[in-house]
């Protein structure tokens, strides 16, 4: 079996990484296109990650021209991607959009929707027609991935969609039949809302995230207890998680809130980690106080999980993460994107309406008050984690890619061939 998978950076690239070396291991001829920050994670991974300038002719004045336009404002240097990268990347990307609606009315759409305007199916259809691919997978990040999966369906290629966590924000288009021919999630919740989306229960399979595998290591606390150690912080000394997110309506709010952290763990006498995202934070321009620790990209997030007694997190998939490991977690629902996560009481997880609130929060699940206690029991009755690769696998070998052989039957009778 070829197989093509697409990911971005982040919970992305962490849920397609394992899956690709899974499907290898099992004997599967495996074609990763790892865009923008995915790239450099899967070359430290050394999965042979292909890019999208690989594919494109960067000379195009259509693709070259609007991407110079666009990497102005969009490319960062600093990030592991080059800006001849990022022309191509964001030139494609217009390029397609163009040929659909007119130069004019693409640069418009541009400039209601951001990035957001554009989805390159014509692009994905070209790499796919030279990938010749037996199945396509993705995650649910728009743009390209959802690109990816409806060039798949309109070549008649069987895909799959591995849905991070809620979402909650895709359903929009994962509700679309044309987003994968089958969608794995971690959550029976998703499984409902698809439904109700519009979605086929049959197409919808609970088998967890490869993403979260890694926190099935038994030596994690071990290697919890060792950074702590190595960061000098004692044993008595409560260590805050901040797992920050970037927020695109109001880029200060995750720099409030990490001030605010700050100045609550100087106040109680505790240390505060700040762990800022790995695709859309520049940490050359932030500030981190003097007094926090800070936690890089390179450095596993399991081991900075079960070294803090406690983690925050506004929208991140690392709340999930924590979760899953028997960590407290503090949800403060002051996003604009609050409503698109669903972190509460049934998760074991305490959610609060305010910033001014996070401090009573943090010290109610530090001590052992009857919230704490209860939100520790539904924690235990979480999945745990663990073999999601494999099943995600089998899921490919036994589902997805014998749909194949229908969908071709499909395309013959369309075509009228025998």
């Amino acid at each position: 079996m070829k197989a093509f998978l697409t990911c971005y950076g982040g919970a992305h690239v962490a849920a397609i990484a394992p899956l690709t070396r899974t499907l290898t291991q099992l004997g599967h001829q495996c074609t990763l296109l790892a865009l923008t920050t995915a790239a450099q994670v899967a070359e430290l991974e050394q999965l042979s990650p292909l890019r999208p300038i690989d594919f494109i002719d960067t000379s195009d004045p259509a693709i070259r021209l609007p991407g110079i336009k666009l990497a102005e404002k969009h490319h960062t240097d600093g990030k592991g991607i080059t800006r001849e990268e990022s022309i191509a990347y964001l030139g494609v990307s217009f390029r397609d959009l163009a040929s659909d609606i007119g130069e004019s009315a693409a640069w418009q759409r541009y400039r209601e929707l951001g990035l957001n305007a554009f989805t390159p199916v014509h692009f994905m259809r070209e790499v796919l027609s030279r990938i010749r691919p037996d199945v396509v997978v993705a995650t649910t990040s728009p743009r390209m991935e959802k690109a990816a999966l409806r060039a798949a369906y309109q070549l008649d290629i069987p895909s799959l969609c591995m849905v991070e966590l809620f979402g909650i924000l895709e359903e929009p288009w994962l509700g679309r039949p044309d987003n994968g021919h089958v969608i794995a999630v971690s959550r029976e919740d998703v499984t409902k809302r698809l439904i109700a989306a519009g979605r086929q229960r049959d197409d919808i399979h609970l088998v967890g995230s490869p993403m979260f595998d890694q926190l099935a290591d038994p030596d994690l606390p071990s290697a919890g207890k060792r950074w702590r150690q190595e960061r000098r912080i004692p044993e008595n000394q409560k260590l805050i998680f901040w797992a920050e997110q970037p927020e695109p309506d109001d880029p200060q709010l995750p720099r409030r809130v990490r001030q605010h952290l700050a100045d609550i763990c100087r106040a109680n006498g505790w240390r505060l980690i700040v762990r800022l995202h790995p695709s859309s934070t520049d940490p050359r321009g932030e500030v981190i106080p003097e007094d926090c620790l800070q936690s890089y990209a390179h450095e596993p997030l399991s081991h900075l999980i079960h070294a803090c007694d406690v983690g925050v997190t506004l929208t991140s998939t690392v709340g999930w993460e924590l979760l899953l490991s028997g960590k407290p977690l503090l949800v403060p629902r002051i996003s604009s994107y609050a409503r698109f996560v669903t972190y509460g009481d049934s998760d074991g997880a305490l959610a609060v309406e305010s910033l001014q609130d996070v401090q009573s929060g943090l010290q109610s699940l530090l001590t052992d008050t009857p919230t704490a206690q209860q939100l520790e029991a539904l924690r235990k009755t979480l999945p745990q984690p663990g073999g999601a690769s494999d099943r995600v696998a089998k899921l490919i070998e036994d589902v997805v890619l014998p749909r194949r052989y229908s969908l071709e039957n499909l395309y013959r009778e369309r075509h009228h061939e025998p």
